[in-house]
């Protein structure tokens, strides 16, 4: 049954998951301070210069300044200020008092626990849906969630798209304000069987020992999923029905690309609402830890494009003993020398995710070395600096290269089918990660003209992508060069100026919902500011993907606490002894509601 906050003192006990047997809960009573880890695990981020909410009611307090200011007496980085609901301030209030209740803890963990339980791989094989068994499996959630959201399931209309994939709407009483839409996937990526003995716990047993639970998909994306339901699900309990129409899309194959998914719900809400006809959509991405003394929250503001081709060379066969002095794959094994002899240039410049976010990070990060605070401080105007301060980062941490430019990685190979044949062909995979400045244009014309060489010394007709660069007359085979996948950079949600209110109420809504928690733990009877916001751009692609017609504000973060002790390593994310922290998971219910509650007084501009 359904947690009725009304009642803040119990709550009533859920059904179990649709399993033979209960959950298993045992009685047995995380950000990296370094700039180069730093980087990688909260992935790169905006400047933020937000200016004041607009036309938001309730504002709590100005958000003061941590650090050093970078440029006379105005940060550079300026916050938003802690944004608690106003019309529905007593709603947030009754909501925050619940979830520290020992009821609604015990409700949480049943019902991520229960989603855990069900499997929901994805495999890079998979093919349609309908014409695969293996999708099947998400008819299991379907009955579950049903069973564990009745009053979700009773108040909003539940549509199912492409036979899995999920789109409740919550309807509002104000059709003049944009929905909002919130997208999570319920598929997990595969347990490797080989592994199944280093897991601390099974990984479908959503296992809870008093501290974590534990399975694969508890951190990466059921949490956001049951999250999600659960702050829906203690709203309607309350009485609280939304004046801004929101939208929950769930996907099942996230992890392989969405096609099968977002990939189909995402037409119908097109057709539905129209072309940017949504508020905000908010997706899993970001979280929240320690940097240099301070906390920094990194909701994901872009993405990075992607785009795999595929070069092939074909050439004469024949029989092995007579072989030319460069067969098909000596021929592409020169071709991928020379790729990764010439990789995309690599610089720090000021208009960068990267350098954006050091700026941030200069102005609050307490404990920053004062020299590398004063670095960054000078690189903003002396260009001298700017090629100093990338010199002490790429040389700290080379990997930090790979996320300010286009990065390409050479994957799968082919070629040659007997041990006594020349290879008629041969081929390789090449994945490149797009900057978010750049486009497929020009990485496109790059690869051209790199591997045009290689054409050129083994008398090969080039055609990359298309075109016809180079023909010889005296041609021993073929060179092409085809995209075979394509994402383009995404689009980057406004974080200041025109059009950034909805990135205002995102980022006072992670001041108040990390505040409350502050509050509650630590007996402080007022609110004190110490979570900075920087936008933050993702080192992979989600779900949003396909939404990005739909609205220009379109956010990645999830409010957990990936990095922290409490939850060390990202949780075994993809990997053994996936876990997620019960008070991690109760801290994004706390941020889900927040972020709703303050959507619902937000006016667009």
């Amino acid at each position: 049954m359904g947690f009725d906050t009304k009642d803040k003192a119990t709550a009533q006990q859920p059904p179990y998951p649709l399993h033979n047997d209960p959950p298993r809960f045992r009685k047995i009573s995380r950000y990296i301070g370094s700039l180069s880890l730093a980087l990688i695990a909260a992935s790169v981020a905006y400047y933020f210069c937000p200016g004041r909410l607009l036309a938001h009611p309730a504002v709590a307090s100005e958000h003061t300044a941590q650090g050093q200011h970078l440029r006379g007496g105005d940060p550079v980085c300026p916050q938003a200020d802690a944004l608690v609901p106003g019309v529905n301030h007593d709603v947030w209030l009754t909501l925050g008092e619940a979830l520290s209740t020992q009821g609604f803890q015990d409700h949480a963990v049943y019902a991520i626990s229960g989603a855990v339980q069900i499997k929901g791989e994805s495999f890079i094989d998979m093919g349609p849906v309908g014409n695969d068994s293996r999708w099947e499996v998400h008819a299991a959630m379907h009955e579950y969630l049903v069973r564990a959201f009745p009053l979700i399931n009773k108040f909003l209309k539940r549509e199912i798209v492409n036979t899995y994939g999920l789109l409740y709407t919550w309807g509002g009483s104000d059709p003049s304000l944009k929905p909002l839409l919130m997208l999570a996937h319920m598929d997990t990526v595969p347990v490797d069987e080989d592994t199944l003995r280093e897991w601390t716990h099974p990984p479908w047993s959503g296992d809870f020992d008093g501290t974590y639970i534990w399975g694969r998909g508890s951190a990466d994306d059921k949490s956001g999923m049951i999250g999600t339901m659960l702050a829906i699900e203690m709203l309607i309990g309350r009485g609280f029905f939304p004046t801004r129409t929101v939208i929950l899309a769930f996907g099942f194959d996230e992890e392989i690309g969405g096609v099968q998914g977002a990939g189909h719900i995402s037409p119908v809400l097109q057709q539905r609402y129209g072309p940017n006809s949504f508020a905000a959509i908010l997706d899993e991405g970001g979280s929240f830890g320690e940097e240099y003394g301070s906390i920094f929250a990194s909701p994901g503001v872009a993405e990075k494009g992607s785009m795999n081709v595929r070069m092939e060379i074909t050439g004469a066969g024949g029989h092995s003993s007579v072989p030319p002095a460069h067969t098909s794959i000596g021929k592409l094994a020169a071709a991928i020398v020379k790729l990764e002899d010439s990789p995309f240039e690599a610089h720090l410049l000021r208009e960068s995710v990267i350098y954006r976010r050091l700026l941030c990070l200069a102005q609050y990060g307490a404990d920053m070395d004062p020299m590398l605070r004063q670095k960054i401080k000078d690189s903003m105007t002396s260009d001298q600096s700017l090629l100093e301060l990338e010199g002490i980062l790429f040389s700290a941490a080379p990997v930090v290269k790979t996320l300010v430019s286009t990065t390409q990685s050479v994957n799968i190979v082919q070629g040659g089918f007997a041990q006594n044949a020349l290879p008629e062909r041969a081929s390789a995979i090449v994945n490149h990660r797009i900057d978010s400045l750049s486009s497929s244009a020009a990485v496109k014309a790059r690869d051209a003209s790199t591997l045009e060489e290689i054409a050129r010394r083994f008398n090969l007709n080039y055609h990359p992508f298309g075109t016809a660069n180079y023909h010889s007359a005296a041609f021993t085979g073929n060179f092409s060069l085809v995209a075979t996948t394509l994402l383009e950079p995404s689009p980057i949600s406004p974080t200041e100026g025109v059009g950034a209110g909805a990135y205002h109420v995102l980022s006072g809504s992670i001041v108040a919902a990390y505040n409350a928690y502050n509050w509650t733990n630590s007996g402080r009877s007022k609110e004190v500011d110490t979570i900075f916001v920087t936008p933050a751009l993702p080192s992979g692609n989600t779900d949003t993907r396909f939404y990005w017609d739909l609205s220009s504000n379109i956010f990645r973060y999830n409010h957990d606490n990936f990095g922290s002790p409490e939850h060390p390593l990202g949780g075994g994310v993809h990997s053994v002894n996936e876990r997620l922290h019960v008070r991690v998971f109760l801290e994004m219910v706390r941020f889900y509601f927040t972020y709703i509650l303050n959507m619902q007084e937000y006016h667009e501009a």
